[in-house]
């Protein structure tokens, strides 16, 4: 496998790290201090505009029904939904899919919550401009850095190890600017591949202070302290098995690099390895369904049904980590609320969130149902009634307990949690 630059510089560092001491660890370093104790944030990207209204769909809803004469969940028969206890909306039959099965159960014992009606404040049917933007932190005006490398440096929290990872070839939008921030498809090949030999003269190339050295420093860190912690050499060897506890079962494997089953199981796994870990990414795509979208069977089907099972496994494999680690699903945008002539939906405006853990006051919905009657729409879809980032906010003073939000959100305005997770409220700037 070739090397990405990011390896050739941790690589380097690493080697002469670990020729200088002869051993294969390089003392114990720092991940002690933050070890078994911090809160875990992870950040699932839905890339592609998932279907909100047939994730939870208002079965009920006079204009959904006449939106979609094929593509929408029933209250009876074949196509019908779960009901959701605890909805919004006054009167609506909130459905959940039935490839979301598994997420029922969540749901039911209290661990998972659903947001509705959530998305950017200011209408963009871009894929590329949404992401953007909900990945700055921001409704207009793209920034420089992204919303979690604001809250990892205004919170501190670029300490330890391996404090920020992504489950992923590169770092998501939300990571932009973060030095400390490492991109890791797999935990096989988080190793230096090379001769050893030559570790002193490349290191000897990245001692300095700016972002590239400090990043390769950090790295090299984190790959001596996590192949450690697996009872491997930095530069690898076998990746022992890994059995999930609990009876947890993922939709993918472990070997299925790029999955979303195979992420999740690189980041139970760092977490189990305590190296510090308090941020970590990971994103699925397909969810852009123009064309065949299907109902009960097809590509969203398919796509939920993954999802569902994926997050049931993460929650039931995290049984000793369960109140320290937050799953928050989000997207760019939802669907149209006319289905097309291709079996599909377009770009649409507001969609879902899901928020996941043992931490969540879940078992309900949250958000405002602004309803689907014309003169509710926007632009012809559902409109946004929260602001993703008072979802996010939340999380983070509730439980990463961080108050500045003006930095990581700019322009948010007032805290508005809606009461999604345990914690309390402190004030925020």
């Amino acid at each position: 496998m070739p090397l990405t630059r990011r390896q050739f510089v941790v690589g380097s560092s690493l080697a002469a790290a670990y020729a200088a001491t002869g051993t294969a660890r390089i003392g114990g370093l720092v991940y002690g201090q933050t070890a078994g104790t911090n809160e875990i944030l992870v950040v699932l990207y839905l890339r592609g505009g998932i279907d909100g209204l047939n994730f939870a769909a208002p079965v009920n809803e006079p204009n959904y029904v006449a939106s979609r004469s094929t593509l929408r969940l029933r209250e009876s028969g074949t196509d019908a939904g779960l009901p959701l206890a605890n909805p919004i909306g006054n009167g609506v039959d909130f459905r959940l899919h039935p490839s979301a099965r598994p997420l029922l159960d969540l749901y039911q014992a209290g661990a998972l919550a659903i947001v509705h009606a959530v998305g950017l404040t200011v209408a963009n049917r871009s894929h590329f401009d949404a992401q953007s933007l909900m990945e700055g932190g921001v409704p207009t005006a793209r920034q420089q850095t992204g919303w979690l490398t604001r809250h990892i440096t205004s919170s501190g929290g670029q300490g330890g190890v391996l404090p920020t990872v992504a489950a992923s070839s590169s770092l998501p939008g939300a990571l932009i600017g973060s030095g400390s921030a490492i991109a890791m498809p797999n935990l096989a090949n988080f190793a230096l591949p090379g001769d050893p030999t030559i570790f002193p003269a490349m290191t000897r190339m990245y001692t300095g202070t700016t972002p590239l050295h400090m990043a390769g420093f950090n790295a090299i860190h984190a790959i001596q302290s996590v192949n450690s912690a697996i009872g491997r050499p930095p530069t690898g060897g076998t990746l022992p098995a890994y059995t999930p506890e609990n009876g947890a079962t993922y939709a993918q494997p472990e070997t299925q690099t790029g999955s979303l089953g195979a992420a999740l199981i690189t980041i139970a796994r760092l977490i189990k390895l305590d190296v510090g870990l308090r941020v970590a990414t990971l994103d699925v795509g397909g969810w852009d369904t123009h064309n065949n979208q299907g109902l009960t069977t097809g590509t969203y089907a398919n796509n939920v049904d993954s999802l569902a099972r994926n997050l049931l496994a993460f929650y039931n494999d995290m049984v000793r980590y369960r109140q320290r680690v937050t799953l928050v699903a989000m997207s760019e945008f939802g669907r149209t609320l006319r289905e097309n002539q291709s079996g599909g939906t377009d770009h649409g405006r507001a969609s879902i969130m899901l928020v996941l853990g043992g931490s969540v006051n879940g078992g309900r919905m949250f958000g405002r149902w602004p309803g689907l009657s014309s003169n509710a729409l926007d632009g012809g879809d559902l409109a946004v009634t929260t602001d993703y980032r008072q979802v996010l906010a939340e999380i983070l003073v509730r439980r990463l307990r961080n108050t500045q939000l003006s930095t990581v959100f700019p322009g948010l305005g007032a805290y508005q949690p809606l009461g999604i997770v345990q914690g309390n409220d402190l004030p925020t700037t």
